[in-house]
């Protein structure tokens, strides 16, 4: 992983003496900025005789935040 060393815990019984937990967390569009859905071939908003003609309709996802937690023995 890039040479990343997880986090050391102390010594425990059972759990062994190379124990050790990574935390990491990812977010996408972390500014939650507008993000509109790209006009797809043949749709409304493409054919000229639809009222929606050059209009976006939709949007991409929001705000994502990804949380996760990794435990080695």
């Amino acid at each position: 992983m890039g040479g990343h060393v997880p986090a050391r815990l102390p010594t425990a019984a059972g759990i062994g003496n190379n124990a050790g937990l990574e935390i990491r967390a990812n977010a996408f569009n972390l500014f939650n900025s507008l993000n509109l859905s790209p006009f797809l071939f043949n749709s409304g908003s493409t054919q000229i005789e639809n009222a929606d003609f050059g209009r976006a309709t939709s949007a991409l996802a929001g705000r994502v935040i990804e949380l996760q937690a990794r435990f080695s023995f």
